[in-house]
């Protein structure tokens, strides 16, 4: 059995229309292999972000009760993307 890798949360903060929103991001790898995280935006319930490598783009997965703009998702989902080139 393959010993898991603990990969240690980012925090970051991204500006969408002149509105600061504090971001948290916990990666973790989905079955399939590829880069997974569960996001918080300001304390709100978690949504599931993902590569999608069709896209070379990290996109929502799953919202869950969040509600967020598509604009705050894509400039978090390019900030995610910056940190898995990284």
């Amino acid at each position: 059995m393959a010993k898991k890798i603990k990969q240690k949360a980012l925090n970051f903060e991204v500006v969408v229309n002149g509105q600061p929103l504090e971001v948290v991001a916990k990666p973790y790898t989905a079955a399939n292999e590829l880069p997974r995280f569960r996001v918080s935006i300001n304390g709100s319930p978690v949504q599931i972000f993902g590569l999608e490598p069709q896209l070379n783009k990290v996109v929502v997965l799953e919202k869950g009760a969040a509600e967020h703009t598509a604009q705050v998702e894509h400039v978090i989902g390019e900030t995610l993307l910056q940190a898995i080139a990284a």
